[in-house]
């Protein structure tokens, strides 16, 4: 710990004052969760006893596991739809670099063949280099 503590002073960053910040932020987010608790509990007392009233002491807890049950189904259909997502994403990924994969490979494959032609070897390949040089020697950010 000794030697981080040194690195850090070194780059600027002091430890302990980080280490600090992070014990006083829990804390105040600690107590915010406390208070956020009671908040909602209450909320949902208020709820059930206005239900209470308006539907009666067997609809009431009914009609709120009812609620809880269908926020439940929401939840779950809205985190599956995103694994959906991101599985296809993922998916897409990896078949462009497999087609890619298979691309350079066969260019690789080839390229014995291509440079055993003199024409190829005597204007082709300084034509390539250079198209490569231009391409990957472009200032500017590059789009993928």
């Amino acid at each position: 710990m000794g030697l981080l503590k040194t690195l850090g002073s070194l780059v600027g960053l002091e430890a302990d004052l980080l280490l600090e910040k992070a014990k006083d932020n829990a804390i105040a987010f600690g107590a915010i969760g406390v208070f956020v608790a009671i908040g909602v509990f209450f909320l949902l007392l208020a709820l059930y006893n206005w239900l209470l009233l308006w539907l009666g002491p067997l609809y009431a807890p009914l009609s709120m596991a009812g609620g809880a049950l269908f926020l439940a189904l929401v939840a779950f259909v809205v985190v599956r739809i995103r694994q959906a997502s991101i599985e296809r994403q993922e998916a897409e990924r990896h078949r462009e670099a497999e087609s890619r994969a298979v691309v350079a490979s066969a260019a690789i494959a080839a390229l014995p063949d291509l440079l055993a032609n003199p024409m190829v070897r005597n204007i082709g390949l300084p034509l390539g280099i250079y198209a490569a040089l231009m391409l990957f020697s472009r200032p500017g950010p590059r789009k993928d």
